[in-house]
């Protein structure tokens, strides 16, 4: 834990500080103390965890470092949580039962469907349910903003201390890869009022190599695949929290005369939530049609139909990245073979983040199932060469870079923008 002082406010970063994910800042004043964030530290998950070796519960994900100790909570009178990839949101069983702000219930909810199983079990509530969560919005110790990322929705946080103003971003792009993402820079902009004490900020593609695709390349690149195939059948793949990258998609496949459909419940609600909350309209076909089970949940903006009747459509199916065995099933259940057929997989987060898959066993199956794999990734975070405009629109007097291998680039990039 590192602590740093602001006059007669402190904040404490318990995670985050030269690692990528794991973030959680606890900022406190004489008149309050509050957290933002309580996330997983991925790289100590896999250092003691692994398909032989589970956790046994909350409290021993929190021994070893991978969720923010017990004694992080002491004293702390609301959590928020910026965003719901899990180095952010972490276990929802918050120590003390302290009252918890989520970006939104709803989608929190139907995304913990997939939580059932294995160590994940750990970050259920206590009791189940989620009618004790608050939303963000409804705070009334900090102010926030949207901002996009590859989960949506996604926040930064103003929070006016008794002598300081503290503005951390969370996760953030500054170029939305679709307009449910809000402009960013505008929302921060208002946020900051002319200017903060602190702007606590990620870092994460400093110092990386990684593919650059902006919204330009990433639409180009998709048209040009779309364009030399020529079956009525295709697979795509986002992170199920990944509302851009699901409609940016869609949008296209859309032109392309096919119809987007999702065949797990789960997945649909997931989606369904998202765009109701984004106040969406769908401008294709989006529908669910359910390869096994009956539907649990009517959607409200996805529409709902039989597997068979997609037989003889144009369908592009929808699938979690994970879901690779899914091909095998719509194809032989379509009539289709599944050589040659198309699986494009967007990803956005780095391998040291949220939600690694077992990439390999993923691409084993695609090369048994003869699919064409295509892996775009478009990155949910802002790249370096536009930290200047962040820094610009917030004016903070100090820097606090969290969420990055490399703090000192930033800090030094800080004082140099300072000082121009």
């Amino acid at each position: 834990m590192r602590e740093i002082s602001v006059g007669k406010t402190k904040i404490a970063i318990y995670g985050g500080l030269g690692t990528v994910g794991g973030n959680c800042i606890v900022v406190k004043s004489p008149s309050s103390k509050i957290m933002l964030d309580q996330g997983i530290n991925f790289q100590q998950l896999r250092r003691f965890y692994g398909a032989a070796v589970q956790p046994d519960s909350v409290e021993e994900l929190r021994e070893m470092g991978v969720l923010p100790p017990r004694e992080a909570y002491s004293g702390v009178e609301e959590v928020y949580l910026t965003h719901l990839h899990l180095d952010h949101a972490g276990s929802l069983n918050v120590p003390g039962g302290v009252p918890t702000y989520l970006p939104s219930v709803e989608v929190a909810e139907a995304l913990s469907h997939s939580w059932w199983y294995g160590w994940k079990q750990q970050l259920l509530p206590p009791t189940l349910s989620f009618r004790e969560f608050r939303e963000v919005g409804e705070s009334r110790r900090l102010r926030a903003a949207q901002v996009s990322h590859s989960a949506y929705p996604s926040y930064a946080f103003r929070v006016d201390a008794d002598d300081a103003s503290i503005l951390y971003t969370g996760d953030l792009r500054v170029v939305p890869l679709h307009r449910v993402g809000g402009d960013t820079l505008r929302n921060l902009e208002e946020l900051s009022e002319g200017g903060v004490d602190v702007l606590v900020v990620e870092g994460t593609n400093f110092a990386r190599r990684f593919h650059y695709l902006g919204v330009a390349e990433f639409e180009s690149l998709l048209k040009k695949i779309l364009d030399s195939y020529d079956r009525r059948l295709l697979f795509v793949s986002t992170h199920p929290a990944d509302l851009e990258s699901f409609l940016a998609i869609a949008e296209v496949l859309w032109r392309y005369g096919y119809a987007v459909v999702l065949v797990k419940d789960y997945h649909a609600q997931v989606v369904d939530r998202m765009i109701s909350l984004a106040d969406y309209e769908p401008e294709g076909e989006l529908v669910l049609a359910p390869s096994r089970a009956a539907v649990k949940h009517i959607p409200r903006k996805i529409g709902v139909v039989a597997f068979e009747d997609l037989r003889d459509r144009r369908c592009a199916v929808a699938i979690p990245p994970y879901a690779v065995k899914e091909i095998k099933r719509v194809a032989s259940r379509l009539g289709e073979d599944t050589r040659g057929l198309l699986h494009v997989l967007v990803v956005s987060e780095t391998a040291e983040e949220e939600w690694v898959f077992e990439e390999k066993k993923v691409e084993s199956w695609v090369e048994v199932l003869g699919v064409t794999g295509y892996r775009l990734h478009v990155s949910g975070h802002y790249h370096p060469h536009e930290f200047r405009e962040v820094v610009r629109v917030a004016r903070p007097k100090r820097l606090v870079p969290v969420h990055t291998r490399t703090p000192e680039t930033l800090l030094a990039l800080f004082e140099k923008y300072a000082q121009s």
